[in-house]
């Protein structure tokens, strides 16, 4: 079984190498090495009013997706107020830190990859004198909305999806190779009502974590009914299915880690089976 189930209201907070460096500080991990992944680490972190977390740097590139309230990004010399919707790509080396100067909670998913190899500590604290990599794209930033989501199709706008396998799906890409990003793609998918995939894998992993509706998912042979709160991971050569047998939409933050091949991107046993 490649596969991993979970409800974050029952996931632990594990800071992990944030201990001692911030205040009002939360981390559950929901994708790392402790369920299978090789390639990908997939959290939601949570700061308190006033929280922070210390200036830092990762030996991989980062996403980050806003949830709930607002967090100030402090990258590049620069403050970058991050609301709801709103996600930030920070490339491998870039000093930054995060700091919730709100009333309220807030609450954000984020992505990183490569993973550390075992023994390879790959988050530094700087303290207040960086020093930073010379990369092209230290950081960019964008707002997901939902109202320029494509309307639902039978391609999903990915090599080798088809109407044979998909129907009434929308996919919004936010991070990828044309933001900069090299290690993963992230995106927010919608599946209709009736909406649905086929089964299928993939040469990489991915990552759902489901921030609306519901959605029944079929993963390696086992059925699941998963809905907001609610996340799953697919290793490579998992087998994987989605239907929306509800009455209202469902959306999900997904991931795809490493980043696709050119070609290939899915087999769907349908296909396989048919010979085609």
């Amino acid at each position: 079984m490649v596969h991993h189930v979970g409800r974050l209201p029952e996931t632990p907070s594990r800071p992990g190498v944030y201990t001692g460096h911030g205040d009002g500080y939360a981390r559950f991990p929901i994708v790392d090495r402790a369920v299978g992944s090789v390639h990908q680490t997939v959290a939601v972190a949570e700061l308190a009013p006033g929280g922070r977390v210390d200036l830092h740097a990762h030996a991989y590139e980062e996403a980050i997706y806003v949830l709930e309230g607002a967090v100030v990004l402090s990258v590049a010399r620069t403050d970058e107020l991050l609301n709801v919707d709103d996600f930030a790509f920070v490339q491998a080396g870039v000093a930054h830190s995060l700091e919730n100067r709100s009333e309220e909670p807030v609450r954000w998913y984020e992505l990183g990859a490569p993973q550390a190899s075992d023994g390879f500590e790959d988050t530094a604290f700087l303290g207040e004198s960086p020093t930073e990599m010379d990369v092209d794209v230290p950081f960019r930033r964008g707002y997901f909305d939902a109202g320029e989501l494509p309307p639902p199709s039978d391609t999903l706008g990915l090599a080798g999806f088809g109407a044979a396998n998909v129907g009434g799906a929308s996919l919004k890409m936010l991070v990828e190779r044309e933001l900069g990003a090299s290690q993963f793609n992230l995106f927010v998918v919608e599946y209709v009502p009736g909406g649905l995939i086929k089964e299928h894998d993939h040469p990489f992993e991915e990552s759902f974590f489901f921030v609306s509706g519901e959605i029944e998912a079929v993963l390696d042979g086992t059925t699941y009914n998963l809905g907001a709160g609610d996340y799953c991971w697919s290793g490579s050569a998992s087998m994987h299915a989605f239907t929306n047998r509800s009455d209202a939409p469902v959306r999900w933050i997904e991931t795809q880690v490493p980043q696709p091949p050119l070609r290939h991107q899915a087999r769907f046993r349908g296909d396989w089976e048919r010979g085609v």
